[in-house]
């Protein structure tokens, strides 16, 4: 099954900006662990990335016809929006367990429709 992991706010993580080297260091290594440890399960990263933060963002509206674009993100709750994996799982419940590998951050774990 795919899922979609979105690193949606910073939950228990201070601001990267605001650590030191080596607090940096020991976060990266933390995503590093979270890619070893799907591999080892059986659970397949098919993508995944850091994103620039939400005032980065472009949105686009549709209403009556018309293109409404806009700056930042489309709703103040995706402005945390850090980054995502789009992973392929036997399981949420193996997802979920995995998900304490990573940095303490808000997440947001949904099912990929299949639209066959």
């Amino acid at each position: 099954m795919k899922y979609m992991l979105l690193l949606t706010g910073d939950g228990d993580v201070p601001a990267f900006d605001g650590l030191s080297e080596a607090e940096q260091a020991a976060l990266m290594e933390r995503f590093e662990q979270f890619q070893t440890e799907c591999a080892s399960r059986g659970v397949e990263i098919l993508a995944g990335e850091a994103l620039t933060p939400g005032e980065t963002a472009t949105t686009i509206r549709r209403s009556g016809g018309q293109r409404v674009v806009s700056e930042g993100p489309y709703a103040a709750a995706y402005e945390g929006l850090g980054g995502f994996y789009l992973l392929e799982t036997p399981s949420l419940d193996l997802l979920l367990e995995l998900s304490d590998f990573l940095p303490p951050y808000d997440m947001e774990l949904r099912p990929v429709d299949q639209m066959v």
